[in-house]
């Protein structure tokens, strides 16, 4: 993207914090910062020189925009997205593009026929190991695919304020996984079977949320995949993924354990998101500006039919967690 390119971050909470310095990093282009509150937006624009303020995302694009990142509330992305993609504006939007399906699909086939570029962070596409990953399993290294095991814990649960807006957490967190699922297979979950328990996070009973849930699935070649995931996670990030198949198995996602001893407690991994994929989401923005300056796309990427077939899913696992593990067809 060219040095007087105007990219609009809509959202300037600590994901767009993030984003804000991985643009940065990839400039020199003006980044305009957008959020309901405007101290919030101020006060990260104040953190470097390429960025200023606007006072919406109408005022954004008044001015001219040539790209934007949403990284706003997930009750809010539906008509931060529609807006500018109505505007023509390249987009990529944190998961999910929306909480329900209908206004995934819609948003996705307008944006399709306004012929508008439109991501969703899966991020992890764009990590080294699970890229390797995918790549080996789909050139047929382990021959059949038999089973998955992903992995993806926080290290502690984030405000409830946030989880009010951000749907349960197998929308929220385990979204990525079902994504994964079907990024590394090729396949389609026709299943799915969850469970999941509210332990040690306090409020969440009364938004009817989980802050450990386990999920099994059946792909639709036969496969089978068991997915876990937790709000606590005292030795750091931790999110990981192995594919066992008729020849072999391979996994990734590792990097800083060690195998613990008896009794041992392992060494700390990773804080957060924001350094477990710093490569990722870096490599992530980077493809995204190429594409939205006019470059060829992306197959990586990760987009709005990626976003409705893991939100068709997690849905369905919360369903099925909801109603006491009942078989969820799908």
């Amino acid at each position: 993207m060219s040095a007087g390119a105007v990219v609009g971050l809509v959202g300037c909470g600590h994901i767009g914090t993030m984003y804000a310095e991985h643009l940065d990093a990839l400039g020199p282009h003006k980044v305009v910062c957008v959020d309901a509150d405007r101290a919030r937006a101020e006060k990260l624009a104040r953190g470097a020189a390429a960025r200023t303020v606007a006072e919406s995302v109408e005022e954004l694009l008044a001015e001219g925009c040539d790209a934007a990142l949403v990284t706003a509330a997930t009750t809010s992305h539906p008509e931060l997205v529609d807006a500018l993609i109505e505007a023509g504006v390249p987009t990529l939007c944190e998961k999910p593009l929306a909480v329900d399906l209908a206004r995934t699909e819609a948003l996705g086939t307008r944006a399709e026929e306004l012929g508008v570029p439109l991501w969703v962070g899966f991020q992890r596409h764009f990590d080294p190991g699970f890229a390797d990953l995918q790549a080996r399993t789909a050139g047929g290294e382990l021959g059949r695919v038999h089973l998955l095991r992903l992995v993806s814990h926080d290290v502690s649960m984030p405000p409830l304020a946030r989880l009010r807006e951000s749907g349960s957490i197998f929308t929220d967190l385990m979204l990525h996984d079902f994504d994964m699922v079907r990024w590394l297979t090729g396949r389609r979950i026709v299943q799915v079977v969850a469970d999941g328990a509210a332990l040690s996070g306090a409020g969440l009973a009364e938004i009817g949320d989980f802050d450990t849930v386990t999920a099994a699935v059946r792909l639709d070649d036969g496969a089978l995949a068991v997915l876990s995931a937790g709000r606590w996670q005292p030795v750091g990030y931790d999110v990981r993924a192995e594919v066992l198949g008729e020849s072999g198995n391979l996994e990734a996602g590792l990097t800083g354990a060690q195998p613990p001893g008896a009794g041992s407690v392992p060494t700390a991994r990773f804080r957060g998101y924001w350094d477990r994929f710093t490569t990722a989401y870096r490599e992530q923005v980077r493809a995204f500006l190429a594409e939205a300056a006019g470059g060829p796309a992306t197959a990586t990427a990760g987009g709005w039919r990626d976003s409705h077939e893991a939100l068709r899913c997690a849905l369905a696992a919360e369903r099925s967690a909801r109603a006491g593990s009942v078989p969820v067809t799908l």
